[in-house]
């Protein structure tokens, strides 16, 4: 079986300087570093959502 292969969009003129304007205007925003422990963060407060829900299934509130 073979896919088929897609084109990648190519852009040009103005489209093509807007975006590479864009582009550099991001790369001069400044690099936040997420702190080490940022994804036990976000673990534990789903968690958190997920107990919150449980405890009060019975005011409509579920998980799916």
């Amino acid at each position: 079986m073979s896919l088929p292969f897609r084109s990648l969009p190519v852009l040009t003129g103005k489209s093509a300087e807007r975006f590479l304007r864009e582009v550099e205007r991001v790369n001069r925003l400044p690099r936040r570093v997420r702190p080490v422990d940022y994804y036990d963060y976000i673990d534990r407060l789903l968690e958190k959502s997920k107990k919150f829900v449980r405890e009060h299934e019975g005011l409509g509130f579920r998980l799916d």
